[in-house]
């Protein structure tokens, strides 16, 4: 994904992984059939047929216009049409040069996507990377590049990432990095590359219960608590499975402090 702009390495950093990402979900989804080529498109969901359709970009890029206003472009490794539902304002894909794209259906993709726990992780891993993926697009338009750094944050060695007894307002994920886990300053865990953290507070609405300090440089993706409840209510399958995973992280952590005792 790109706009017609300058964009920075952390930029860089979240659509690659957004790609590495898509191409994990995709690895065992069935396409609707063979890739399809199009030399220029001047609105890909006018056709009746592709209603239903999500696509995969093989080559070239697609633009995405909401409103008469050319919003940014999605390339290679990128997904295109996942909220072109019903429900969803409809917008207009168009590309002015050849495209190769594939095609999968839309329902069965989200059957596929929430079908397994490995493959769910994956899905919400990939939703709220391109949420912040978004966010950074969206304050390049707006501010300008100086601040598209927004919804990142960057830790060196020894930083502590979230205090815990802190209130919460943030879920964070580890783009690039590691991190240790500590309870009352006694180590209960460590936190490796693209694992979601803090959301058990914030959906507890709690002081943080525990402390995340760097072990190395890290790049965290920070999202905030508006943009994160959004992403649980269109996506009440998330909320399951982070449920599900905070329990198994409070069993392993009430084993630990068991065994320190």
């Amino acid at each position: 994904m790109f706009i017609e702009s300058n964009f920075t390495q952390e930029f860089e950093a979240i659509d690659n992984r957004c790609k590495e990402l898509c191409e994990q979900m995709l690895a065992n989804a069935k396409p609707a059939g063979e890739v399809v080529t199009y030399e220029l498109i001047e609105d890909l969901y006018a056709f009746e047929s592709n209603h239903n359709l999500v696509f995969f970009v093989e080559e070239g890029a697609i633009g995405q216009e909401q409103n008469n206003s050319a919003l940014f472009f999605f390339d290679h490794g990128d997904l295109v049409g996942l909220d072109q539902t019903q429900e969803m304002p409809r917008g207009r894909f168009f590309a002015d040069s050849p495209v190769k794209l594939r095609p999968y259906r839309r329902q069965e993709l989200f059957e596929h996507l929430v079908n397994d726990e490995a493959t769910l992780a994956l899905w919400i891993k990939y939703l709220i990377n391109e949420c912040s993926r978004r966010t950074s697009i969206i304050s390049m338009v707006g501010q300008g590049v100086d601040k598209a750094s927004l919804g990142f944050a960057h830790f060196e060695a020894g930083d502590v990432i979230i205090s815990e007894g802190s209130p919460s307002d943030t879920v964070y994920s580890i783009v690039e990095g590691h991190a240790e886990v500590t309870v009352k300053g006694t180590r209960v865990g460590e936190v490796l590359e693209d694992e979601i953290f803090g959301a058990l507070s914030l959906l507890t609405n709690s002081p943080r219960t525990a402390t995340v300090t760097a072990t190395k440089p890290c790049m965290v993706l920070v999202v905030p608590q508006e943009q994160f409840e959004t992403l649980l209510q269109t996506h009440p399958k998330i909320c399951m499975s982070l449920m599900e995973n905070m329990a198994r992280q409070i069993v392993s952590l009430n084993e630990k402090l068991t065994n320190v005792n």
